[in-house]
């Protein structure tokens, strides 16, 4: 998930990841912050929908979660070598 957030809540969005929880469900790999574009990025693996949710909403009036499946790469290439 990438989030993008106005400049002007950069205060309440680093106030929110501090005291931020995952679910139980969801696990992190990795927490990033793009350096100059106000956009945090979270690498994780959720179970469901609504784990998603639970992750998304309380920065609903911060910003846009854009929130894009992906694969390893090099699952990715041996998935489509099966094709």
């Amino acid at each position: 998930m990438w989030f993008e957030f106005k400049p002007e809540h950069t205060d309440e969005v680093n106030k929110l990841w501090r005291e931020f929880k995952y679910p139980k469900e969801v696990k992190v790999i990795g927490r990033y912050l793009l350096i100059g574009r106000h956009i945090s990025v979270a690498i994780f693996d959720a179970s469901n929908e609504e784990a998603i949710l639970k992750i998304t909403y309380p920065f609903r009036n911060l910003g846009i979660p854009h929130v894009n499946p992906a694969l390893s790469l090099e699952e990715s290439l041996k998935m489509m070598e099966m094709i």
